[in-house]
């Protein structure tokens, strides 16, 4: 059964942090540049967002560790701190012009349509950020103040509503 495919972007986005994590951060633990438990906090919290996006999308749950939604709040507020700054990187990368027309803030689709190749570090850095500001939204509605509905709700009317499918499917072929 198939959950929500239409977040499988943030379900990709969710695994490849993890997985990027998994392979770089125990260098950067050796170099002293991270510490261990950071490192392992940092793991622990991504294992448990890609775990919950995986089951957004496949309706598949993976056991992991427990993790609150305050720590991923605060993972996915790290992680747009840094998309941030790798899109402003980006943006200071670019060739004068494409970088004055991004520091103006001129339309995306207008700056792909002149740019080009040029503008593509820019517009995957752009994606990237948007991605994690979309999962963090999520986490946010995840908390009993937030007054809105969560992913696991629409999850799980969704389990619900093919469930039901399934079993009215049945029940015609059996008549």
């Amino acid at each position: 059964m198939t959950g929500l495919t239409r977040c499988a972007p943030l379900a990709r986005e969710a695994a490849a942090s993890l997985q990027r994590r998994q392979e770089l951060y125990p260098a950067l633990v050796e170099k002293g540049v991270l510490s261990a438990e950071k490192s392992a906090w940092e793991i622990r919290v991504w294992t448990a967002i890609a775990a919950d996006w995986h089951w957004v999308v496949t309706m598949e749950r993976r056991e992991v560790a427990k993790v609150w939604t305050y720590e991923k709040i605060e993972a996915l507020e790290d992680s747009v701190k840094r998309a941030n700054r790798a899109l402003l990187k980006a943006i200071d990368e670019a060739p004068g012009e494409l970088r004055r027309q991004c520091q103006e803030g001129e339309c995306l689709h207008g700056l792909l349509d002149r740019h080009g190749d040029d503008f593509a570090p820019i517009l995957a850095a752009h994606h990237q950020r948007d991605r994690f500001i979309d999962l963090l939204d999520w986490y946010r509605r995840e908390r009993p103040c937030s007054g809105q509905v969560p992913i696991s709700f629409y999850v799980e009317t969704n389990f619900a509503l093919k469930e039901r499918a399934r079993l009215d499917r049945e029940a015609r072929e059996a008549a």
